[in-house]
C-alpha cells in the first residue's frame, strides 16, 4: 500500500510540489533527512558510536535497534544533533531525551507504537520536520504550537480508535506541508484557519465528515487533497481559496458542488472520482471551470 501510494504520488508531483513522499523507504534524494542540516557528514547509525563521538555527530538513524537503557541516558550528550532517523526500536513513548535536542531540524519515528508524545516535545524550537508512521496516538500535545519553526508534520498509519488535532493547532504558524494518512480523524480544529503559511494538505483514509468553513483563510494553499474520508459536501469557505491549483475530493460521498466553486480561478485539476456526480452536475461543474481538467474516474 505504501509503495501504490507513493507511485500516486509522483504522478501529483505537478500540482503538489511542496508535498513530502507518503512513507517508503528513505533515500537521499527525497527525505529531508539528508537536506537539511550540515551536508556531507556522516550518518551514525549506532548510538554507541555517536556517543564515541558526541560533538560530530549531526545526523543518527537508529533502525531495528532496541535503545540500551544504559546509554539513552547520555543521548543528551549529542548537542548538535540536527536528524533524527528512529525505527523498530520497541518503545511506546517519545524519550524525554529526544526534547532537549535544540539543534534538531528533522525527526523521523516509524514502527515505534508510540501513544502519546510528551509535552516536552514544544522544547525543540528548531525542529522544522516531523514524521511519525505506525503510530497509536490518540492525539497531539497542545505544546506542539510551540514548535514555531515546523514545516511540515506527517502523520500516517496512526492505529487509534479516534485520534484529534489540539484546538490550537493553528498556532503553527509556519507549517506549509501537512499529511495525514490512514487516520482515524473525525474533525479539524477551527484554528485550522490560522495556517496562513500552508501549501499543501494531504487527508487521505480518515473518518472526515466535515470541513470548518476557516480552510478558507488558507490563503497561501495550492493543493488540497481530500480521499477517502466522509464528506458529503464542501464549506463555502472553500471557494475562497484563490491560489488552489490542485482539488481532489475521491472517494467520498459528494453528490452536489456550489457554483461558488467558479471561484477558484486557479484551479488546474479537480479529481472526483468515486463520488456519486450525476450528468447533469458535471455538465455544470464543466461550464462552470472551462479550464479545469476535471476527473470522474
Amino acid at each position: 500500500m505504501r509503495r501504490s501510494l507513493h507511485i500516486h504520488f509522483l504522478c501529483l508531483a505537478l500540482f503538489l510540489p511542496g508535498l513530502n513522499t507518503i512513507y517508503k523507504a528513505q533515500t537521499k534524494e527525497d527525505s529531508p533527512f539528508y537536506q537539511v542540516g550540515i551536508s556531507g557528514v556522516p550518518v551514525y547509525t549506532d548510538l554507541k558510536s555517536a556517543l564515541k563521538s558526541e560533538e560530530q555527530v549531526y545526523k543518527c538513524k537508529l533502525v531495528n535497534s532496541p535503545f540500551d537503557p544504559k546509554l539513552l541516558p547520555k543521548i543528551s550528550k549529542l548537542t548538535n544533533l540536527q536528524c533524527l532517523m528512529i525505527s523498530a526500536n520497541g518503545i511506546t513513548e517519545l524519550p524525554l531525551e529526544f526534547t532537549g535536542f535544540r539543534s534538531l531540524l528533522f525527526l523521523s519515528s516509524s514502527q515505534n507504537q508510540l501513544r502519546k508524545l510528551p509535552a516536552e516535545i514544544g522544547g525543540l524550537q528548531n525542529l522544522m520536520y516531523l514524521e511519525l508512521y505506525d503510530t497509536r496516538l490518540d492525539s497531539l500535545p497542545s505544546a506542539l504550537s510551540y514548535l514555531s519553526r515546523l514545516k511540515s508534520l506527517q502523520i500516517q498509519n496512526n492505529k487509534a480508535d479516534t485520534f484529534r488535532l489540539p484546538e490550537n493547532f493553528g498556532e503553527l504558524s509556519a507549517l506549509e506541508d501537512l499529511v495525514l494518512y490512514q487516520v482515524n480523524l473525525y474533525s479539524l480544529p477551527r484554528s485550522v484557519g490560522q495556517l496562513g503559511k500552508l501549501k499543501s494538505m494531504y487527508i487521505s483514509n480518515t473518518k472526515l465528515n466535515s470541513i470548518p468553513g476557516s480552510i478558507g483563510k488558507l490563503t497561501r494553499l495550492q493543493s488540497l487533497v481530500l480521499d477517502n474520508c466522509q464528506l458529503t459536501e464542501l464549506p463555502k469557505g472553500l471557494f475562497k481559496l484563490n491560489n488552489l491549483g490542485y482539488l481532489s475530493l475521491k472517494n467520498n460521498h459528494i453528490a452536489h458542488i456550489s457554483d461558488y466553486i467558479c471561484y477558484l480561478t486557479s484551479l488546474g485539476e479537480l479529481d472526483l472520482t468515486g463520488n456519486p456526480i450525476s450528468e447533469q452536475e458535471r455538465a455544470i461543474l464543466h461550464a462552470l471551470l472551462p479550464g479545469c481538467r476535471i476527473t470522474y474516474q
